[in-house]
């Protein structure tokens, strides 16, 4: 048996992953541009060019105005979760702030979506194994009164995401 999502077909080994991700695309507890951030944000972030094909015809291009708050939460996180994740294993007292890595203040950046750029975030640090910025992400959605639902299913988003890339890879080296 097999799951056709867009152009990939998804044999037995990834077809609980394919409905899993289809169904988290399909519910509704954010909205469809948040749920846009998070696909963009992830796909970007795996720099898998396949999956961005898939992605491009299933869910369509961002806008300009999405585009460039995913381009500052790719960019952004491209520092922070590797400098924050090694700090979890290296006792140095020096550094440890967005402050030495010359980061400018979030306000300064005018993102047009802040609840998107958190969900854009989570997403990127869930593939980059950023966790305390993960934390931090979702910390600041909560205060913005974003529920748990919606957290949620930006992260089974992300996971389904990654499952294709996998999926990609393994049918790209061994066939179906």
């Amino acid at each position: 048996m097999s799951v056709e999502l867009g152009s990939l077909q998804c044999f037995e080994d990834c077809e609980d992953q394919a409905q899993m991700l289809m169904q988290a695309l399909a519910e509704e507890m954010m909205s469809d541009s948040h749920k846009r951030y998070v696909v963009w944000s992830a796909v970007m972030a795996a720099k898998d060019d396949q999956l961005l094909e898939l992605v491009k015809a299933e869910i369509g291009e961002l806008t300009e105005t999405e585009k460039r708050d995913v381009r500052f939460a790719l960019s952004r996180m491209s520092v922070t979760n590797p400098y924050f994740f090694s700090r979890n294993f290296a006792q140095v007292n020096a550094g440890g702030s967005l402050d030495v890595l010359n980061m400018r203040p979030f306000s300064s950046i005018n993102v047009h979506d802040e609840t998107g750029y958190h969900y854009a975030c989570i997403a990127i640090s869930m593939v980059n194994g950023g966790y305390n910025c993960f934390r931090s992400h979702v910390a600041s959605l909560q205060q913005a009164q974003e529920g748990d639902q919606a957290i949620d299913q930006a992260m089974r988003i992300t996971a389904g995401l990654l499952a294709m890339r996998q999926a990609i890879f393994t049918q790209q080296q061994w066939g179906a």
